[in-house]
């Protein structure tokens, strides 16, 4: 079987040195490395990093995941062949705009493949940071069932379906399933306001209370980063969702960075813009 063949399944079962379970998830297999590997590695690539952060190589596939299901297709097809790829390829565009603006750090220490990812351990921020330009998706059937308050922000009266908001609009939902936070239903994805965040910050993976501003902050730069750039080519970027983590920096200070996958089709609704047809 070749590489692209095994990266097309499950890919949990790499000739990877790990002393760990492996991670598959929808989409991305995770291999965290062993403590020597990891030491290794970073004073061999010279990782800008503390010496004793743990590494792992984040294995993309080409399956197709939507609404927590894994789509198959005929003939055992389990995705579409280099689409793992092409998402791979777009995160990592975005991510070097991210940091030529000066925005703040990813996870992504090294990009040996183009399967494949070098990560540094964070420490997630338990949000789905969620940007939007119009109102579509789930926010569309909420208002269209007469609800006018949507993450704790109150949507005027009159919209339209895929109009353009009056303001662009962060409407969190939560990551993972939590538990013993007042208000809020131990679900994955379920809808938060900023308020929920602001009374139980800790419980959400935030060290501190001004880091909420800072989430907000990088969520819209990085919508703007990807907005301005598409744009230029006619595209219009609707929403996204982000993700956040801690890690460390080299003095063992606490800083903010960006997780995951930024601006893919898999993350972002994106529509041709008044020249291009529309698909």
């Amino acid at each position: 079987m070749s590489l692209a063949d095994s990266v097309l399944a499950v890919n949990n079962d790499l000739p990877i040195r790990t002393d760990k379970p492996v991670h598959s998830g929808k989409v991305r297999s995770v291999y965290w490395l062993t403590d020597a590997d990891s030491r290794r590695l970073i004073q061999d690539k010279g990782y800008d990093v503390p010496e004793d952060t743990p590494l792992a190589i984040m294995v993309i596939s080409d399956r197709i995941s939507a609404f927590d299901c894994i789509f198959h297709g005929e003939g055992n097809l389990q995705g579409i062949p280099g689409k793992g790829a092409a998402l791979n390829a777009i995160s990592n565009h975005w991510f070097g705009l991210f940091a030529e603006n000066g925005l703040a750090d990813s996870h992504i220490l090294d990009i040996p493949h183009p399967f494949v990812w070098i990560v540094q351990k964070a420490r997630p921020i338990k949000v789905e940071a969620i940007c939007r330009q119009y109102i579509t998706g789930s926010m569309w059937r909420a208002y269209s069932k007469g609800e006018r308050v949507f993450c704790g922000i109150t949507l005027p009266e009159g919209l339209s379906k895929d109009q353009k908001l009056p303001e662009l609009l962060i409407t969190p939902s939560t990551k993972g399933i939590l538990t013993g936070i007042p208000g809020v239903p131990a679900q994955d994805d379920v809808n938060i306001s900023r308020s929920d965040i602001e009374a139980n910050y800790q419980a959400f993976g935030f060290e501190k209370p001004q880091d909420i501003d800072l989430y907000e902050t990088l969520l819209k730069q990085g919508f703007k980063v990807i907005s301005d750039a598409l744009a230029k080519l006619d595209q219009v970027f609707v929403d996204t969702k982000f993700e956040f983590g801690y890690v460390n920096d080299k003095n063992g200070q606490s800083k903010l960075i960006y997780m995951d996958e930024v601006g893919t089709p898999d993350s972002s609704r994106i529509w041709d813009g008044p020249s291009l047809p529309r698909r």
